[in-house]
């Protein structure tokens, strides 16, 4: 077990930091350049194979409990709800710098013309031009909307009553889990540059390690043992403070933040990273299953994702107080 975790934890460590490499030098010269991307692009790909992936294990847990959800309902919902609010922040920038393009031509017409004409000619302009004319913030809540009322439908196409409420509560919570969460995600590589979720995400697993390896040494009082009996209160603070500590590190050699910033931000994201590993233990312990899927080693892909995607909402507040307060 401890072989395949460290080697398929190796290739997905060398899968994620690729993808972030290739997203920075795309977004490089974003939205000026003719071959650029926006920021959050390859991530924005990635996830979404990731999501339709860990939909189908959401979907065959909830079938445990003979709760039927669509896979095609859920797919295109969570994939919306996940890049809606990037695509909003994408055709925010886009305007922004078109407006300041079109004052610098009044100036210097001829520096300015070049990178008007790639912005006029790209998808990304024609999105944001839609995007204006819409409230993106009302779009979420339509999607939801919409699952839910598609959900009812296809349940009841075959004149089946039972399990109507069950389909929508399962519906909901495969698209507010795989969805709303990792949404918050891709907002941060607007506004921090995906090496940002890449600290993220270090930190949030770095309370998995510590809280192992702490657990393992000198684990003794069991945190909750009707969930998750291997878990210990040793192990739960000493992921703790391993997060901590990595948080702390990352914002001091980085020149993010303050260290304090970091130590503080990491303590929060541990905590909240290990409660959403418990959080998908009682889905798995109510599906009746030990593992979500078959990845070796960690065994599903909602066993991977259980902690970064509740630690999601956290850290994109904590960001945004943060700068704020810069």
């Amino acid at each position: 077990m401890l072989k395949y975790r460290l080697i398929f934890g190796l290739l997905f460590s060398i899968l994620i930091v690729g993808m972030i490499y290739l997203d920075g030098r795309l977004s490089a010269n974003w939205p000026r350049g003719d071959w650029s991307a926006p920021p959050g692009m390859v991530v924005a790909l990635g996830s979404i194979a990731v999501v339709i992936v860990a939909l189908r294990e959401m979907q065959r847990l909830l079938a445990r409990q003979n709760v039927e959800i669509s896979l095609r309902i859920c797919s295109v919902a969570a994939i919306l709800c996940m890049l809606w609010p990037w695509l909003e922040q994408v055709s925010v920038q886009v305007r922004d710098t078109h407006e300041k393009l079109l004052e610098l031509s009044a100036t210097a017409p001829a520096v300015a013309a070049t990178d008007l004409r790639a912005i006029e000619n790209s998808l990304w302009y024609a999105l944001s031009h839609w995007f204006h004319t819409v409230k993106p913030h009302y779009l979420v809540p339509t999607i939801l909307t919409a699952s839910l009322i598609g959900a009812f439908v296809m349940h009841s196409r075959h004149r089946k009553i039972d399990g109507a409420m069950a389909s929508a509560g399962g519906t909901l919570l495969a698209v507010v889990y795989l969805g709303v969460l990792p949404g918050f995600f891709l907002p941060i590589c607007m506004t921090h540059s995906a090496w940002m979720l890449l600290a993220i995400i270090c930190i949030v697993k770095s309370a998995d390690i510590g809280a192992y390896a702490t657990g393992h040494a000198i684990g003794r009082h069991k945190l909750i043992p009707w969930l998750s009996p291997g878990k210990t209160v040793e192990g739960f603070f000493g992921g703790l403070i391993f997060s901590g500590i990595v948080g702390a590190a990352i914002t001091y050699f980085c020149h993010t933040f303050a260290w304090q910033q970091g130590l503080v931000a990491g303590v929060l994201l541990g905590a909240v990273g290990q409660v959403g590993d418990l959080l998908e233990s009682l889905l798995k312990r109510d599906a009746g299953v030990k593992d979500s899927g078959h990845v070796p080693g960690f065994g599903g892909v909602l066993d991977l994702l259980d902690s970064p995607l509740l630690a999601a909402p956290v850290a994109y507040w904590i960001l945004k107080l943060v700068s704020k307060s810069a």
